[in-house]
Formats: structure tokens, C-alpha cells, sequence
């Protein structure tokens, strides 16, 4: 756990998480998992996938639909991948 430092949070020293990027992914065929990810069309093969999970919220106003997923690719690089299911379409989310 961090301490608390103390200081006093002020608007102007907030910054936003790292906003996700958009992938295109090659799906595996029979579940949908990722399989291939492909950036500027440079083909990266899933080794495997190491977690998923899925995330529902804010049916109430703008809802969320997403299925996470946390992959090893072929070269051993870790990548955390989501599939928005309303909008269809995937995205890289980094830290």
C-alpha cells in the first residue's frame, strides 16, 4: 500500500488513465478469443491466454460491455486486450 502523502488534491494535478487503443484482431474461430493481434499490419500470434473476465456497468447511462482479455503473445510479450461488445470493435488497454 502507498501512504497517503498528504497533500491536498487539486483539479490542474489529475491526470487521465492511459486511454485504450484500437486493434484489429484476428479471432479464433468456434469462441472468439483472440488469436492474432495486428498492428500496422504486422501479424502477432497469441501464444495463450493467461486471464479473462468480463465487465458490465453503467446499464443505467451510457452501458458497458466488455470482455477482457490478458494474453501472452509469441514472443512473450503481455498485452491486455478488450472486446466492446456494443460497439464491436477491440482495443489494447495499457497502464
Amino acid at each position: 500500500m502507498v501512504p497517503d502523502s498528504g497533500a491536498t488534491t487539486r483539479p490542474d494535478r489529475l491526470r487521465p488513465l492511459s486511454l485504450p487503443r484500437p486493434l484489429r484482431i484476428a479471432p479464433r474461430p468456434g469462441d472468439g478469443w483472440p488469436a492474432i493481434l495486428i498492428e500496422r499490419d504486422r501479424r502477432r500470434p497469441v501464444a495463450h491466454v493467461q486471464d479473462r473476465w468480463r465487465i458490465d456497468d453503467e446499464w443505467w447511462r451510457d452501458p458497458i460491455s466488455r470482455h477482457y482479455y490478458r494474453v501472452v503473445l509469441d514472443d512473450g510479450a503481455v498485452r491486455t486486450l478488450y472486446h466492446d461488445t456494443i460497439a464491436d470493435r477491440w482495443y489494447e488497454q495499457t497502464y
